[in-house]
C-alpha cells in the first residue's frame, strides 16, 4: 500500500517518475538502434558492443530501483513520510544503498565501451594510444572496485547505512562522494581528449579535421552531465541528512541523466552508420539506374576478414568495418574512359601512419 498524499503536498515524485520513464525509453531505443545497426550493416560484434549492452542493463535496473523508491517516498519531505509510515524511510534507504552499486556500474561500463571503441577505430599499434587505453582501463576498474568496497563498509555496523537509529559510525559521505565524482569526471575528460591529437595529425583538410573532432566530442558528450553531477554533489550531499527523500530527488536527476547519456553517447556512431546504410538503399530510381550502368566499375567493402590500406603521404586510410576487403570488378574493365562520377567508393574508415596509427 502506497502513501496517501493529500492535494497540495509538496511532491517531486511525479516529475522524477516521468524522467525515469523517459530515460528508460530512450536508452532502450538507442540500444535497439545499436543492435539493429550491427545486424543490418553486417558489422562484426566486438567488446564495445558487449559493454554498451551491459551498460543499458545496469541503467534500466537503476531506473527501476528509483522508480520503486518513489512509491516509498522519494520526492516527499522526510517528515511527511515518517508520519505516514516510518518503515518506508528504511525501505527507501535500502533501495538507495543497492542503487549506489548499480549507479557506479552504470557509469563505468560506458567508459570501458568507449575505450574498446577507440581500440577498434584507432589501431593498437600506436604505443602511446595503447598505453593510455590500458591505464584508463585500469583506473576505471580500480575506481569501480574501490566504490564497491567503500559502499559496502561505509558504516559500522553495515546496517547503519540504511537505518540511522542503529548505534555506530559512518564515513564522511560528502568527502567520499565528492572525491569519486571528481575522479570520474577527470577520467571522462581524458577519454574525451584521446582522439584529439590523432585527428589533428591527419593529412586532410582543416574542415575535415574539425568535422571529425566535433563528431568524436558528440560521441562522448556525457562529460557535460558528469560536470553537472559533480556540482550537484557539492551542493546537495552535505545537506542530504536534513531531508533525505526530498533533497536526494534533485541529485537523482543528475545520477540518472549521466548513466543514460553515457549509453546514448557511445551508441551515436552506430546510429549514424545505420542511417547512412538505409539512405544508401533508398536512392531515387533514376540514381539507382545510373549507378547500375557502372556497377562493374565500382569499389566497395564487403564482409571478409582482410583489412586493406591505401597509403598516401603522412597517413593512410583503412577499412573499419570489422572484416572488410576492397573488392573490384575492374578486372573486366574494357578500356572505356570513365568520369569520376562513374566510380562510387563506399568507406567506413580510420586512419594510420606507416608506423602504426597516427
Amino acid at each position: 500500500m502506497g502513501l496517501e498524499i493529500p492535494e497540495g503536498t509538496p511532491d517531486r515524485g511525479p516529475g522524477a517518475r516521468a524522467l525515469f520513464i523517459v530515460l528508460m525509453i530512450f536508452t532502450t531505443l538507442i540500444t535497439l538502434i545499436r543492435v539493429a545497426s550491427k545486424i543490418i550493416t553486417k558489422q562484426r560484434w566486438w567488446w564495445d558492443d558487449l559493454f554498451a549492452i551491459l551498460s543499458w542493463a545496469a541503467e534500466v535496473t537503476l531506473l527501476g530501483i528509483l522508480f520503486a523508491w518513489v512509491h516509498f517516498g522519494l520526492g516527499l519531505h522526510e517528515d511527511f513520510v515518517a508520519v505516514q509510515n516510518s518503515a518506508y524511510l528504511i525501505h527507501g534507504a535500502k533501495l538507495f544503498y543497492v542503487g549506489v552499486f548499480i549507479f557506479d556500474t552504470s557509469i563505468c561500463l560506458p567508459k570501458i565501451s568507449a575505450l574498446f571503441f577507440y581500440a577498434r577505430v584507432f589501431n593498437a599499434k600506436n604505443r602511446s594510444l595503447r598505453i593510455q587505453l590500458w591505464v584508463l582501463g585500469g583506473l576505471v576498474a580500480a575506481w569501480l572496485l574501490s566504490a564497491y568496497l567503500v559502499t559496502i563498509w561505509q558504516c559500522d555496523p553495515i546496517a547503519r547505512a540504511w537505518n540511522t537509529t542503529i548505534p555506530g559510525k559512518c564515513i564522511n559521505k560528502f568527502a567520499w562522494y565528492t572525491a569519486t565524482a571528481t575522479i570520474s569526471c577527470l577520467i571522462d575528460i581524458w577519454i574525451l581528449v584521446i582522439p584529439i591529437p590523432l585527428i589533428m595529425r591527419l593529412n586532410t583538410s582543416l574542415r575535415r579535421r574539425a568535422y571529425l573532432l566535433v563528431a568524436f566530442c558528440l560521441t562522448y558528450s556525457v562529460i557535460i552531465i558528469s560536470i553537472g553531477r559533480m556540482g550537484a554533489t557539492i551542493q546537495i550531499i552535505p545537506h542530504v541528512e536534513e531531508d533525505m527523500t526530498w533533497k536526494l530527488t534533485t541529485y537523482m536527476y543528475w545520477v540518472t541523466l549521466e548513466g543514460s547519456f553515457s549509453i546514448i553517447s557511445i551508441s551515436v556512431p552506430n546510429g549514424i552508420a545505420l542511417v547512412k546504410h538505409l539512405r544508401g538503399h533508398t536512392k531515387r530510381p533514376s540514381e539507382n539506374a545510373s549507378n547500375s550502368k557502372s556497377s562493374e566499375h565500382q569499389y566497395e567493402f564487403n564482409s571478409r576478414p582482410n583489412y586493406s590500406s591505401v597509403y598516401g603521404g603522412k597517413a593512410s586510410i583503412s577499412g573499419n568495418s570489422d572484416s572488410q576487403e576492397l573488392c573490384s570488378a575492374a578486372a573486366n574493365y574494357d578500356g572505356t574512359e570513365r568520369t569520376p562520377g562513374d566510380i562510387r567508393v563506399m568507406t567506413n574508415i580510420h586512419v594510420q601512419d606507416r608506423a602504426g596509427f597516427v
